[in-house]
């Protein structure tokens, strides 16, 4: 019986977190709610860590906000956003989660995709990093196939953002010596989305494998994590970095959400990015 009761009490301490990740949906629109109001600089900026990467399609990978601001007051071309979340997720002592969902332009009529990994700090949850993709003419009425998510579990460990460095720095040597899909395969959980390619996102772990069925023989798809944040409870984090494929002259960047499995082992359960300059 004593038993019983513990493993109950495991359960909900480390299971229940549907206030958690309300807060961080709210929070998630929220911030929408202001970009839309105020803009990218008064509404956008506030809601991000000074530490944050700002993932932004064509320019370089933008970390902290002094720079992020910069490119926001000087980027002519920038479309003002808002966006929908459509999934939320949070590690198990609430510190640190992740959104996915919708980005549309003000005026309607475009959609695209988005990813952000939050910290929760003294002033409430703020976007320690947030990657988009291009906005691509879609009807208002078409909806997003399948916005759901599936929640993983949480299984604690110690918190050294250099365990995700290296899960990441290591994902990537598999993918120059055995390919791309292989790679992804590897280190995909069964739950885990990704941008993919079109409107939609793509899910589970075959299909974001079988998304690189058409990779070109004789390209090599490598990358390297410059960043990475995790939570205080070591079961959730996220990384950042660039990328290229050189024989093709594609560069691009990334933000990746990892969760630790059964057995201390940690696979990604969201990534996306889109692309850079070459310098």
């Amino acid at each position: 019986m004593r038993q019983l009761l513990l493993s109950v009490l495991v359960l909900v301490a480390a299971g229940d977190r549907t206030s958690d990740r309300d807060a961080l949906l709210a929070a998630d629109r929220s911030l929408s709610d202001k970009t839309a109001a105020l803009g990218m600089v008064q509404g956008f900026l506030p809601g991000m860590t000074d530490g944050a990467a700002y993932l932004y399609p064509g320019a370089p990978l933008l970390r902290g906000t002094d720079h992020i601001r910069s490119f926001l007051e000087t980027a002519d071309s920038m479309v003002e956003l808002t966006w929908t979340p459509a999934f939320a997720d949070v590690s198990s002592d609430g510190r640190l989660g992740y959104t996915y969902g919708w980005t549309h332009s003000v005026g309607g009529g475009t959609r695209g995709k988005y990813l952000a990994c939050w910290q929760k700090t003294g002033g409430g949850w703020r976007l320690a990093a947030y990657a988009n993709t291009k906005l691509v003419p879609v009807p208002d009425s078409v909806r997003p196939a399948g916005s759901g998510g599936a929640l993983g579990a949480q299984v604690r460990g110690r918190a050294d953002p250099t365990e995700l460095l290296h899960a990441d720095s290591v994902f990537a040597a598999l993918s120059v010596a055995s390919g791309a899909k292989s790679a992804f395969l590897a280190f995909s959980a069964e739950e885990a989305i990704s941008f993919g390619s079109g409107a939609e996102m793509t899910r589970g772990r075959q299909a974001i494998g079988a998304g690189f069925d058409g990779f070109p023989a004789g390209a090599v798809l490598e990358w390297w994590p410059v960043a990475a944040e995790i939570a205080p409870s070591g079961d959730l984090g996220c990384t950042v970095g660039e990328a290229r494929i050189a024989s093709l002259n594609h560069y691009s960047k990334y933000l990746t959400i990892w969760r630790r499995q059964q057995g201390g082992a940690w696979k990604f359960v969201a990534d996306g990015g889109n692309v850079r300059p070459s310098s």
